[in-house]
């Protein structure tokens, strides 16, 4: 079995945490550039039945994936498994 790599183009983490006065949501935060994604969730930190949440967006080239698929050095649908490895 032939393993074929894709790499992200694109990754950013973004959070609702507070900012360190402990009132106002930092609701744009963005690490975009960032060395490292984080995945967090955080309750009761600033208030009881508060929750601080974060995701991580990962963009990969579909078009290179397709163009591969197209090019026949990705198998048909049904017959491949992708898999994700951070």
């Amino acid at each position: 079995m032939a393993i074929k790599r894709y790499f992200a183009s694109a990754d950013t983490t973004i959070t609702n945490a507070f900012k360190s006065n402990g009132i106002i949501r930092g609701v744009s935060g963005n690490m975009g550039q960032s060395d490292i994604l984080e995945v967090f969730s955080l309750y009761d930190q600033v208030s009881v039945g508060s929750r601080e949440l974060s995701r991580i967006l990962v963009q990969f080239p579909i078009s290179d994936i397709v163009e591969d698929r197209n090019n026949n050095m990705l198998p048909a649908s049904g017959s491949v498994s992708f898999k994700l490895k951070i």
